[in-house]
């Protein structure tokens, strides 16, 4: 891979806000502009063809002597070869070039606008069902050729890269994610093959059974005492949001502060969501609650072993995740009330909490509007009045974990990405970093007269890495909006709607876990605002 190589995504919109007669009509168009992109290929390869017929007549003439520069030579007519042939390569190259904006404009049409036909979404669930089939009845043999399929696209990827990088045996698997994890959840959650082929669910199902073991085991080492209390900023982490993009923004900022990845001497530290209140022009509050994902450490409540209550099929389960406890515990401090509107916004881990929380609290709280980026939750069964964005990237994994792609209703909306490498521009050529870690994305309007068919990663390395980084999914959502779509602009209309107001306080709470109750004089004074603590 060169120096100056750098990564893009390329976005796919499923489900959303469809109307039958458009859609139809822009399929029309795709296939018409596919044709004419066929024809103008035919005719590149024709004009080619007649390229090569020139030089070969013309190698055959190397006797005449106008051919080797003899001028009016008698008995012989001259014949302008070189002009001739430059001319059809000429034409041929751009035949060619016109039949490829052709077919990107045709692939674009249909990207943007959720047209696909029946047989590749047929094609993909038939691939899945046997996959599933295949590691829940044999699960050696499904496990041996998922490890050599992996090893292959681990060295191919690697000679390609021109480093040793194990991160391409997971993006060569991509295609066969989700089905290998819904035959594992098959066969984890003892469900007959049959039944596996009728429901979507048996990662969920697995990931029940197996919490009822771990959430006793997590208990005893960590601890199951949570504390969650109400901590301040030095700085301004969560800013105001007008939009998804700014809230994913935001989520970020968060989220990699948490981790250490960027420095914005804020204070916080890990396992801390963003609550903010917007005030609405009739007096009213609205409210978005934002939740990174695990961090991992020893005594949060956003640790590994929560994610699977969070995925079992059991409501009980999935509310005694000691982070969708947390989260729920910080709304009830923050003071959001039933009959208010509330958008949830999660990343990974964040995400499933936010559409668990939707699932299984709604007659609590009005969670109008779910936005998730790399979260497995296409199980949950979040209510019809709640819309949904997802933002998924094919070779991230951690999204496939549900072993099932999510819903394709008017309210549920999926973007899908796509990562590629695009050769030419710096890592960070279309994006700009301030000091305090903010990074302008792609698409604002100095950067609209870029190629739409897909956006960068900003700050991406030269070398593949794991797609579930939260950049990514930015700049899948980027393009996704770059695209046009309508189902994109809908869902994202009605996400700005409900916090169309504005902010007058944003608080950040943090939560702990441990085997005792944490007591209040030993909390520092700046995060003694609001505490409490109580058991799981």
């Amino acid at each position: 891979m060169s120096d100056n190589t750098t990564w893009q995504i390329e976005s796919t919109i499923l489900g959303g806000v469809q109307r039958t007669a458009e859609a139809s009509q822009i399929a029309t168009v795709a296939r018409a502009l596919e044709e004419c992109a066929d024809g103008m290929t035919s005719a590149a390869s024709g004009w080619a063809s007649a390229s090569l017929a020139m030089q070969w007549h013309r190698s055959g003439t190397f006797m005449c002597p106008t051919m080797a520069g003899v001028p009016y030579a008698p008995g012989h007519a001259s014949f302008p070869y070189r002009a001739l042939d430059e001319s059809t390569a000429r034409t041929a190259a751009q035949a060619q070039e016109l039949g490829g904006k052709l077919a990107r404009m045709a692939s674009l049409l249909r990207r943007a606008h959720s047209i696909y036909d029946d047989a590749e979404s047929s094609a993909r669930r038939s691939m899945n069902e046997s996959l599933q089939m295949m590691t829940g009845i044999m699960p050696e043999y499904a496990g041996l050729g998922g490890l050599t399929f992996a090893f292959g696209s681990f060295v191919v990827g690697s000679i390609r890269e021109g480093n040793i990088n194990p991160i391409h045996a997971i993006d060569g698997l991509s295609w066969a994610h989700e089905g290998l994890m819904s035959g594992l959840g098959m066969l984890v959650g003892g469900i007959n093959p049959i039944d596996g082929l009728r429901r979507t669910d048996e990662v969920n199902v697995a990931a029940g059974r197996l919490a009822t073991l771990s959430a006793p085991i997590k208990g005893l080492v960590q601890g199951d005492i949570l504390t969650v209390t109400e901590v301040r900023s030095n700085t301004e982490v969560v800013r105001a949001s007008s939009s998804v993009a700014d809230s994913l923004e935001n989520l970020r900022r968060l989220g990699e502060k948490r981790l250490g990845k960027i420095e914005l001497n804020s204070g916080l530290d890990y396992a801390t969501i963003a609550i903010q209140r917007y005030r609405k022009e009739d007096g009213s509050s609205a409210w978005l609650v934002t939740i990174p994902g695990t961090d991992g450490k020893f005594d949060s409540p956003f640790g590994w072993a929560q994610n699977i209550e969070l995925m079992s099929t059991n409501p009980s389960q999935r509310m005694r995740a000691d982070s969708a406890r947390m989260v729920l515990e910080a709304m009830e401090q923050a003071g959001i009330p039933s009959d208010e509107p509330v958008v949830l916004v999660g990343h990974s881990q964040g995400g499933i909490v936010a559409a668990a929380i939707a699932s299984d609290m709604s007659n609590q709280y009005d969670i109008q509007h779910v936005v998730t980026a790399g979260s497995p939750v296409a199980n949950h069964p979040i209510p019809a009045k709640t819309w949904v964005t997802s933002i998924e990237i094919e070779d991230e994994l951690v999204a496939a974990l549900d072993g099932a792609p999510n819903p394709t209703t008017e309210n549920w909306l999926t973007i899908r990405g796509k990562a590629t490498s695009i050769p030419g521009t710096g890592p960070t050529s279309e994006s700009s970093a301030s000091a305090d870690g903010q990074c302008m994305p792609s698409g604002t309007p100095s950067d609209r007269s870029r190629d739409f068919s897909g956006a960068a990663v900003r700050d991406a390395p030269q070398r593949k890495e794991i797609t579930h980084w939260l950049k990514y999914h930015q700049a899948a959502y980027q393009n996704a909006t770059d695209l046009g779509s309508p189902a994109v602009d809908t869902h994202a209309r009605h996400f700005e709607e409900i916090i169309d107001g504005e902010l007058e306080q944003t608080r950040y709470f943090q939560g702990r876990m441990s085997h005792l109750p944490t007591s209040t004089k030993a909390t520092a004074p700046a995060q003694r605002h609001a505490m409490r603590t109580f058991g799981g």
